[in-house]
């Protein structure tokens, strides 16, 4: 209890520069305090301000000067503390004008005894709107109590705490230490200190009803502590409230048997608007209360009591409607007017923790609200019964202080217990369970040294008091463990636990929890050591003993399961540690204050899940309820300035980054070990998993030799943590191809890993991995055997750890070995493991594009290319006959290895003709075009995929043999051939896109023009234009080979309609190919530089000039050659001379087209026989005859034929 603490409700605060500079002074603060006995005078504006705010509990009246309210009142008019405001001045009607903007201000007094009058009045209605409940939600279900937010939890501990204090033995020093408070907080009030000298000398228990209803300092203290749940004050005054109850028990008895079974009481109460409605918002809930409650037989005086307010709008006037079944009242209740101290009132008092259900809320006519309540029982859930029940007929101070332990008030809990042993006589046997009891507060604040203190003077006292057989040693032995374990001594903690074990095992039934409490901590040492076959079976049997001897909902049942989910967590166990986690929290939500350290730590936790799993607003909202009671968690647990302070700014919103980081340091060393190597891992893995993100492997390094520093320090070898660092380690020096540090750091994490545990697999996998790059660098260095063994290593772990062991990782793995074996020319070898590739991809992956095909293509060329060189060796040879058996042996050999039967019999058609052989080589061309047909056998190894690779197969084969037909065999054949290849092609023409089609068509077109067959070559070439899409801007860079190719055919085509001097045909043709190269190709590509020079030709002879020049400009800038460039500037400095007669137009022109002497001499002889008349008109922008805006307008071109 902190010293010149207001007790009472009520604190009236006067702020005046004037203060205390006179007798008249002394004398209204005297008037002041006899009214509310708490006063605080200032003449400080800024320390008044700062002081109003600091106050939580109390309602504050505030008399202020003129001069300072005009300035003081906007700050604090909005503070939920400050009840009403008083101007008090010589002057009213100066501050009138600013007074009437605020409605919290009451009035201006020039009166003191107006004032007063006002104050008195006005304390009166406060005392009137005071009502300490805890609303208690409806269970959707059963309509029961459920515990649905922090007032039910609140209500359950402040049951237990008051149940334990009224079973306290009575005791003079328990009244001497009440009145030496008292007389503390009246020191000053003269009145108040008659009363309690008067209570000193008079009182005993038969009376302590008229005490209570004396208006005096007992009715005022006892309400608020009760109201506020003041444990230091409701514990200073344990001996009243007991004896207060005891009466009201007694007067029980004689009333019920006095009066009907159905009891009707009223209260009328004035409310504030949001206390009516959290009332109303839980209809066929339940209210409990607080504190002792006052009530009248007679509707009417209740209803005296609240005249109808109209001072302060903002409180509802409440009428409660009370119906009490006498025959289930298990709380006591009577009519006290025998022994009130107001003999005239006929005052029902309802004892503190009487729970009622909330029936109906309506309001009548005039504006009141009637609350209609039900007695109710239903506050004796289990877990209240279960805890009532395990405190015994009597209690104490020792009983006091665990209540406070498992309420999470460890800094209470551990002042008590320091009362506790100043107390005890030496020697006590109490003594020894008091430190036990200490020395768990140390572990829960993280104070080893602490813990280690009281534990070790607990084990002095045990020795002194009892044998080692006793109990008491089980409960030693359990607490050094929890020690040790929590400093990772997992070792020593193990053999104090086992000591434990054996000593409860021998006091069955009476110490199960205190086994159960073994065995969990047994569990905790196994998940820490990684140890999967033993964490969660000890665990869930620590559980299973809490679950027989403890109800659902208590804390230790909440907290074992945050055990076994923080197990199965480090297990990789998400989904289960999830669900645990989950029941966890909802435990411990009903049964622990939201400041308790274990509710704080599972929030935490499962903020840091649901992080994980992106799922942020489950993560915002334990992440709330984390800030929400972040600084009452540390002050009554911890008391540390600096973490409060660090707590308030991250609430607010103000906390730098340095100060997050510290609160975090600062926080993780609260929790237990478990609890704090999980929630430092997780921080290791982001920051690890980030600097991979970056490809970061030096930065990941660094940081994993720092934290396995720190680890190897706090935790012994042999860990799940240790082991996942090594892991990490490992993989990072992996990604480096640091193959030789990989194996080192993967093999130490997999010594440390126990077999059993459930991510062993992804250790071993990572090792396979490394032996497969390791094969890799060894193939590179052509060090064939070291690659196999890598590769065989690695297959070998493949197919043990990969369930069930079909996957592309092992065919994969089987695909390089082949390559492996073919390289070696062990061919049988190879088409072994071939055989294993293919049997190892699930059925789904069977004939994929990016499996099955690629593998099985892959080794089959790599056979190929071996075996063609036989082929070869056979072709060189004079003997047809062996080339035929080598040719069978192949095809053979490829048909075995799926190999495409169509690309195989292509390869042995083009040998044949290079033999010259064509029939033969006629004979394996048809049968390549039937094996891609789509009727073909092979087509059932595959389905859809197959079915596209083989019509593009199929079309570019066709495409191919044409060009080859065209040099061996004759038009008529070639014919033949084109009539299939076109059909297939329009049969699928979804198989191959726009410009691999067209390419096609080209190829197709390009071989009429060979053969000679214009009429054919040029449809087929229009059927080219024909599918293409208009000219995109981009180009797909897996099609860039056939664009090319494209471009190249549609020159060539161009470049043969000029030699027939069809250059309206030739134009477009040169446009689009000259459109893909410059896609493509650099600027000053040949390709592109020899296609502006065609056109240049072409635009001078349909006389289209800055067409021609901005061409000629081109090749001048970049000539293939010298001779292009020397030729190309001349014919370009005509052109834009301004030379405007046709024959140097039809020179650059035949120049440009490379006419011979020849025909430029008959073009001239020609020119003389005619007389072309024409006119130009030149429409320039610039003096510069800029030539890329220049236009030319042919007006008129007239030919007339003159005879010679």
């Amino acid at each position: 209890m902190e010293l010149n603490e207001n007790l009472e409700e009520f604190t009236v605060i006067w702020l005046d520069a004037r203060i205390d500079t006179s007798v008249d002074c002394i004398d209204t603060k005297k008037h002041l305090q006899s009214i509310i006995n708490y006063l605080k005078t200032f003449n400080d504006s800024a320390k008044c301000i700062d002081y109003i705010k600091a106050v939580k509990e109390e309602k504050v009246f505030l008399i202020v000067s003129g001069t300072y309210g005009e300035k003081v009142v906007p700050e604090i008019e909005h503070l939920p503390q400050i009840r009403v405001v008083y101007v008090f001045c010589q002057n009213a009607e100066k501050h009138q004008k600013w007074v009437s903007k605020h409605r919290i201000v009451q009035d201006i007094f020039t009166n003191k005894q107006r004032l007063y009058k006002k104050l008195t009045e006005d304390v009166r209605l406060s005392d009137a709107s005071l009502l300490s409940v805890a609303i208690l939600s409806p269970d959707s279900k059963e309509n029961q109590v459920t515990d649905l937010n922090q007032q039910s939890v609140k209500y359950l501990w402040s049951q237990v705490l008051i149940e334990a204090l009224l079973r306290f033995p009575s005791s003079k020093k328990a009244k001497s230490d009440m009145l030496k408070e008292c007389r503390q907080q009246y020191y000053d009030n003269k009145r108040e200190i008659d009363i309690i000298q008067e209570f000193d000398k008079e009182y005993c228990a038969e009376n302590a009803i008229a005490w209570y209803t004396r208006e005096c300092f007992l009715y005022k203290i006892v309400n608020k502590a009760l109201r506020t749940d003041n444990i230091d004050v409701i514990f200073k005054f344990r001996f009243f409230i007991k004896d207060l109850y005891e009466e009201l028990s007694k007067m029980h008895a004689t009333y019920i048997a006095s009066v009907p079974s159905i009891v009707y009481v009223y209260r009328g109460q004035y409310m504030t608007i949001k206390e009516l409605t959290k009332i109303k918002e839980n209809t066929h809930g339940h209210i409990s209360m607080n504190t002792f409650l006052s009530t009248s037989t007679s509707k009417q005086t209740s209803l005296d009591f609240v005249q109808h307010n109209t001072t302060y709008p903002s409180l509802a006037v409440v009428l409660f409607e009370i119906e009490i079944d006498s025959t289930l009242a298990t709380k006591p209740f009577a009519n006290i007017k025998s022994k009130s101290y107001h003999k005239e009132e006929n005052e029902v008092l309802i004892a503190m923790g009487s729970t009622f259900s909330i029936e109906k809320v309506e309001q009548d006519k005039q504006g009141i609200w009637n609350v209609n309540l039900v007695w109710s029982n239903k506050e004796d859930v289990e877990l209240l019964t279960y805890m009532k029940k395990s405190l015994g007929q009597s209690t104490n101070l020792e009983t006091f202080g665990s209540i406070l332990i498992d309420m999470g008030e460890l800094l209470k809990a551990e002042r008590y217990f320091k009362l506790l042993l100043e107390q005890l006589p030496e020697n006590h046997p109490s003594i020894g369970n008091t430190y036990i009891q200490m020395s768990t507060i140390g572990l829960n604040q993280s104070n080893i040294e602490k813990a280690m203190e009281y534990s070790e003077k607990a084990e002095k006292s045990f020795r002194m008091s009892y044998p080692m057989s006793h109990p008491c040693y089980g409960s030693l032995y359990l607490n050094m463990g929890r020690i040790q374990l929590f400093q990772c001594d997992v070792i020593s903690a193990r053999l104090n636990l086992e000591k434990a074990a054996e000593i409860f095992s021998k006091n069955t039934p009476s110490y199960d929890l205190q086994l159960a409490a073994v065995y969990i901590q047994l569990g905790n040492i196994s998940t820490i050591c990684g140890e999967q076959s033993k964490m969660l079976t000890e665990l869930k049997r620590g559980l299973e003993i809490q679950l027989k001897h403890l109800p659902n909902t208590h804390p230790d049942i909440g907290i074992t399961y945050s055990y076994i989910g923080t197990a199965q967590l480090t297990s990789g166990l998400s989904r289960d540690a999830l669900d645990s986690l989950t029941k966890s929290w909802e435990i411990l939500r009903k049964s622990l204050s939201p400041c308790h350290p274990k509710y704080f730590l599972i929030c935490f936790t499962l903020s840091q899940l649901y992080d994980a799993k992106k799922d942020v607003d489950k993560r915002n909202f334990f992440l709330d309820e984390l800030f929400d009671n972040l600084s009452g968690m540390i002050a009554q647990n911890f008391g540390d300035i600096e973490l409060m302070s660090l707590a308030a700014s991250m609430k607010d919103g103000s906390a730098t980054n340095k100060d997050i980081k510290l609160f975090e340091t600062r926080f993780k060393e609260m929790a237990t070990p478990l609890e704090r190597a999980v929630l430092e891992f997780r921080r290791f893995t982001e920051e690890s998993e980030a600097l991979l993100k970056k490809n970061d492997y030096d930065s990941v390094l660094e940081l994993i030799n720092k934290t396995l520093l720190y680890w190897q320090q706090k935790i012994q070898s042999g860990t799940i943590f240790l082991a996942e660092l090594h892991y990490k380690k490992a993989y990072a020096y992996f990604k480096k191809q640091d193959l030789v540090s990989a194996l080192s750091s993967i093999n130490d994490a997999i010594e440390i890993l126990p077999s059993d545990f459930p991510r062993f697999s992804k250790y071993q996998l990572l090792l396979g991995d490394i032996y497969r790059d390791e094969g890799n660098q060894k193939m590179k260095l052509n060090e064939l055997d070291a690659a196999l063994v890598a590769y065989t290593k690695a297959v070998n772990i493949y197919i043990t750890y990969i369930q069930p062991p079909v996957h592309q990782t092992i065919s994969n793995a089987y695909s390089t070995i082949t390559k492996i074996h073919v390289r070696k020319h062990q061919f049988d070898l190879a088409k072994d493991n071939l055989f294993k590739a293919r049997n190892s991809l699930p059925p789904n992956l069977l004939n994929s594009k990016h499996n099955l095909y690629n593998v099985e293509r892959t080794v089959a060329y790599s056979i190929f290319r071996n075996s063609i060189k036989e082929l070869i060796n056979a072709l060189d040879s004079d003997a047809l006959e062996g080339f035929q058996k080598a040719v069978s042996t192949f095809t053979q050999e490829m048909s075995s290895l799926s190999f495409d039967i169509a690309s195989t019999h292509f390869f042995i058609g083009y040998l044949y003709t290079n033999m010259a052989n064509t029939s033969l080589a006629a004979n394996h061309f048809r049968f390549a075009l039937e094996s891609a047909m789509p009727k073909h056998p092979i087509r059932k190894i595959a389905k859809e995929f197959s079915l596209e690779i083989k019509q593009q197969t199929l079309n570019f084969i066709l495409a191919d043999l044409l060009m080859i037909y065209s040099k061996t065999f004759e038009p008529e054949y070639v014919s033949r051939l084109h009539e299939r290849a076109i059909f297939y092609c329009k049969k699928y023409p979804t198989a191959l896109s726009h410009v691999k089609l067209a390419t096609i068509y080209l190829r197709i077109g390009t071989v009429y023009q060979k053969a000679k067959n214009d009429n054919l070559a040029k449809s087929y070439l229009n059927d080219a234009s024909a599918v293409m899409p208009p000219d995109s801007k981009s180009i797909d860079k897996s099609e860039k080979i056939y664009f090319l190719e494209l471009a190249e055919a549609q020159f060539k085509y161009a470049d043969y309609c000029m030699t027939q001097s069809n250059f309206e045909a030739a134009c477009p043709l040169f446009q689009k190919s000259l459109h893909i190269y410059k896609m493509l190709l650099p600027a000053t590509d040949p390709k592109i530089i020899i296609i502006y020079r065609k056109l240049a030709g072409i635009y001078a002879s349909r006389l289209e000039i800055p067409l021609a020049i901005r061409c000629l400009e081109k090749v001048v800038a970049n000539p293939v050659n010298e001779e292009m460039g020397m030729e190309a500037s001349p014919l370009l400095s005509m052109l834009t001379g301004r030379k405007d007669t046709l024959p140097e137009v039809n020179f650059v022109r035949n120049k440009l087209h490379g006419d011979s002497e020849e025909e430029q001499e008959e073009y001239n002889d020609e020119e003389e026989k005619y007389q072309f008349k024409i006119e130009w008109i030149f429409q320039k922008s610039d003096s510069k005859h800029s030539t890329t805006q220049a236009r030319i307008k042919h007006t008129k071109l007239k030919c007339e034929l003159k005879p010679s």
